[in-house]
């Protein structure tokens, strides 16, 4: 087993950390050029600023249509706001509870793979 985790802003890295080192589960973060991450038990892969990326619509995202897609999705959400048409809130701020729940169901899911591996 190997856990791999898209690190950049994830909010949980360091619980996942300490559970996966309670298992003996390496770990991968991933993180882009953007950020710095550093770990004493995780493997630490940056993806270069080069890397490439595509949109749920299947349009590219490249050096020259980065801007104008992210002011049209600014735009966008800055006309939901002013009609209240399909406004929902953001998420919740994370709260102590959510990690004590996201722990308990990643040693739930480590335990279950690790019966099946068996």
């Amino acid at each position: 087993m190997h856990l791999w985790i898209d690190a950049d802003a994830c909010p949980v890295v360091r619980i996942t950390e300490q559970i996966a080192q309670k298992y003996d589960i390496p770990v991968t973060l991933l993180c882009d050029t953007n950020h710095v991450l550093i770990s004493d038990y995780s493997e630490v892969v940056v993806v270069g600023a080069g890397a490439y990326a595509i949109h749920q619509s299947g349009k590219w995202y490249t050096n020259e249509n980065i801007d104008r897609m992210l002011m049209e999705r600014h735009l966008n959400k800055k006309a939901r706001k002013a009609t209240h048409k399909n406004h929902v809130k953001g998420l919740k701020k994370r709260t102590a509870e959510d990690d004590v729940r996201f722990a308990a169901s990643l040693e739930k899911l480590i335990r279950m793979a690790q019966k099946r591996e068996v």
